[in-house]
C-alpha cells in the first residue's frame, strides 16, 4: 500500500524541505522536493499544507502516561501505555521500571509486550532505573527500590526479561557495580550513569568500561564543585557520553540547558520527559492508593508525591522541543535530532528509526505551529489522530481526581 504525504515543511535527515514522502507499507520509499513530486501519482494523498512533519519521537525514560504504568505485571496495560504515548508524538519507547516487589513478573510482562504485536509506539526494550544506585541521590525513588550490587540478581532480571533489557541506570561508584557494568556491556546492554554521587574519575572509569549515557543530567547526581566536578562535570566534559536531558525548564533551568548545549552540542543530547503514570491526565490533586496517597499533577508541569518531592514531569518531550526552539533559540532541525535520532543511536535502532530518510521506518509526527500533535504515524500506520475523539486515559486513575486546577 502506498500513499504520498505532502508538506511545506518536512524535517528530513538532510534538512527541512518543501515536498513529499512516498510511504510504502511501513517504510519511507522515497523523498521528493516539491518540484519533483510525480504529477501522474494517482494513489492516496495526504496534504498537510504548512503543518510540520518531524521524525517520530523516541522516549528513553518513561514510567507511565495517562494512568498507564510501565511497572505493571499486566502485558495489556503496558501495551496500552504504548498506545497512549502516541498522543504526545512518541513512536518508540523504552518502558522504564524500578525495583518493585513484582520486578520479575514486571520484567516478564515487559518482555511479552516487546515480543508481541505492536500497539501504538514501538517497544524498544526495557530501561531499568536501578536498583544498583546511590542512597545519596535518590530523588523520588523510594528507599525500598534500592539493592546492593548483586551480579546474580542482575542475571535473574536479564533472564526474566528474556534478554530484552536496553539500558540499566546505575551508580558506578557503589562497590560491586563495575563488575555488573562489565557484564552489561558484554551482553549488549547500555550502562547509564544516574542516581549517582560519583567523582569525575569514577565516571571516567565507567565510560572507559562502556557506560554510554547520563540519566536525567543535572538531577539526582553529584553536582559541580570547584575541586570535584562530579557526575555533572563528567557529563559535560566527556564527549563519549550522551546525556539525557529533561527540558521542561523545571527540572533544569534554561541556563543549565544552554551550558550543556554549548559544551556538548546537539549531537550528544537526548530529550526525555521522565513521565509517570499520572502524566497526561488533567491538572489537579489526586487520591491514589500508592505514592503516599495524595498526588499532584501541577500546572507548573511537575508531578509531586505527598511530601512535595518532584516525581517527574507532567509535560512531554514535545514541550521540550518547543522550549529548545522558542525559548533557547536553537534550530528546529537540531531539536528534532535531540528527540529522535540521538535516542535511536543510543537504543541501537538508528539504522531503521530516528529520522526521516529513505529506507527507514515510516515513523513521523504532524504538528502545527503551536507544537500540538495532529497525527502520529508509526511504521506507516496512523496511531493517533487528534480528531478521532478516542480517550486514551486509564479511567481507574483519571477518576481519582479530587480537585481540578
Amino acid at each position: 500500500m502506498q500513499k504520498l504525504v505532502i508538506s511545506h515543511r518536512i524535517y528530513t535527515e538532510r534538512g527541512c524541505l518543501d515536498g513529499a514522502l512516498l510511504i510504502e507499507d511501513d517504510k519511507i520509499k522515497q523523498i521528493y522536493t516539491r518540484e519533483n513530486i510525480p504529477a501522474d501519482y494517482c494513489g492516496t494523498i495526504e496534504d498537510y499544507g504548512n503543518d510540520r512533519i518531524i521524525p517520530g519521537i523516541i522516549e528513553m525514560h518513561v514510567h507511565g502516561f495517562k494512568g498507564w504504568s510501565a511497572f505493571s505485571s499486566d502485558v495489556e496495560e503496558i501495551r496500552k501505555l504504548g498506545k497512549a504515548l502516541t498522543v504526545s508524538g512518541i513512536t518508540g519507547f523504552t518502558p522504564t521500571n524500578h525495583y518493585k516487589p513484582n520486578i520479575m513478573e514486571n520484567a516478564a510482562a515487559l518482555a511479552d509486550a516487546y515480543e508481541g504485536p505492536r500497539y501504538g509506539a514501538r517497544n524498544l526494550g526495557i530501561h531499568m532505573e536501578g536498583p544498583f544506585i546511590s542512597a545519596k541521590t535518590l530523588g523520588s525513588v523510594e528507599a525500598d527500590d534500592l539493592h546492593e550490587p548483586d551480579l546474580d540478581l542482575m542475571k535473574k532480571f536479564y533472564e526474566a526479561s528474556r534478554g530484552h533489557i536496553n539500558t540499566v541506570t546505575m551508580a558506578p561508584e557503589v562497590p560491586g557495580n563495575m563488575e555488573i557494568l562489565d557484564w552489561l556491556v558484554a551482553h549488549g546492554v547500555n550502562p547509564c550513569i544516574g542516581h549517582s554521587y560519583a567523582t569525575y574519575a569514577e565516571c571516567k572509569k565507567a565510560v572507559d568500561h562502556g557506560a554510554v549515557i547520563t540519566q536525567k543530567t543535572g538531577n539526582c547526581m553529584r553536582q559541580i564543585h570547584q575541586r570535584e566536578v562530579g557526575v555533572v562535570g563528567a557529563a559535560m566534559l566527556d564527549r563519549r557520553l550522551y546525556n539525557e536531558i529533561n527540558s521542561d525548564l523545571a527540572h533544569c533551568s534554561k541556563e543549565f540547558l544552554e551550558i550543556l548545549y554549548r559544551m556538548k552540542g546537539y549531537e550528544k543530547l537526548c530529550l526525555v520527559a521522565d513521565n509517570g503514570r499520572m502524566s497526561g491526565l488533567a491538572f489537579g490533586r489526586y487520591d491514589l492508593k500508592e505514592r503516599g496517597g495524595k498526588y499532584e499533577v501541577g500546572k507548573d508541569g511537575l508531578l509531586h508525591i505527598a511530601d512535595g518531592t518532584i516525581d517527574g514531569s507532567a509535560l512531554t518531550i514535545m514541550h521540550g522541543i518547543r522550549n529548545w526552539v522558542e525559548v533557547i533559540g536553537i534550530p528546529m532541525e537540531e531539536a528534532v535530532v535531540m528527540a529522535s535520532l540521538n535516542p535511536a543511536k543510543v537504543c541501537h535502532v538508528d539504522h531503521q528509526k530516528g529520522s526521516i530518510k529513505e529506507g527507514k521506518d515510516a515513523d513521523y509526527v504532524v504538528i502545527d505551529d503551536a507544537y500540538q500533535v495532529l497525527h502520529t504515524v508509526v511504521e506507516g500506520t496512523i496511531e493517533y489522530d487528534c480528531q478521532n475523539g478516542f480517550n486514551y486515559d486509564n479511567k481507574e486513575y483519571a477518576d481519582c481526581l479530587m480537585e481540578a486546577y
